[in-house]
């Protein structure tokens, strides 16, 4: 797929931004990437902050159009949330924001942007409220709870099997190579793995 002048900005800062810190990537790093001029950059945006912005809300409505689609299908509710996992796990090389998400985690960026965002993606926990009839009784007044721990968990499972790849990623080149050495995990084993661990028991 041939992507668009501005979407190959968002993919090449998101790359940076992940590798190298959101702080410490600047719109010159951005657009010498590209082989662009600085002044080209702001054609499409007019500052770092917005660019990340439209990042994030990119990957919220994916997430929320996502949820619904899963929501939608008439499987058991165990298949459904093994769905979200993979979802959660499987790191493609279309998939960058994910890997920023992960990484601002990492970085210890999480006050900078990941907070806010994480306040506006409440979208796993209406997913989970509106499936409590699955949910054991015992467990359906601690949605919220369930929520941040799974969050929480999925993306320190993540980040651990990035690290498996021993790939060390500075930008798009190291990024795909990543991707290449990602794809060889069992990503299904996982899946089952984090059910058991973590979902299993609060499922009717």
């Amino acid at each position: 797929m041939v992507l668009t002048k501005r979407e190959r900005i968002k993919r090449i800062a998101t790359i940076l931004f992940a590798a190298n810190g959101i702080r410490n990537t600047k719109i010159e790093d951005i657009a010498n990437v590209l082989g662009m001029a600085k002044g080209g950059f702001y054609y499409y945006f007019k500052s770092k902050e917005e660019l990340l912005e439209e990042i994030m809300d990119n990957s919220v409505i994916s997430r929320r159009e996502f949820l619904k689609e899963v929501g939608d299908l008439d499987v058991s509710f165990e298949k459904k949330l093994k769905m979200i996992i993979s979802r959660r796990l499987n790191l493609r090389d279309d998939r960058y924001n994910l890997f920023l998400f992960a990484k601002i985690y990492e970085n210890g960026e999480i006050n900078l942007t990941y907070d806010d965002y994480m306040k506006r993606d409440i979208i796993f926990g209406e997913f989970l409220n509106s499936n409590k009839d699955n949910i054991k009784e015992k467990y359906r007044d601690q949605i919220e709870k369930i929520r941040c721990i799974l969050s929480s968990s999925l993306t320190t499972l993540l980040l651990f099997l990035i690290n498996q790849t021993g790939v060390k990623v500075t930008g798009e080149e190291s990024y795909r190579k990543m991707i290449e050495k990602y794809l060889s995990i069992d990503i299904d084993k996982e899946i089952e793995i984090f059910y058991n661990l973590f979902l299993k028991e609060i499922v009717k």
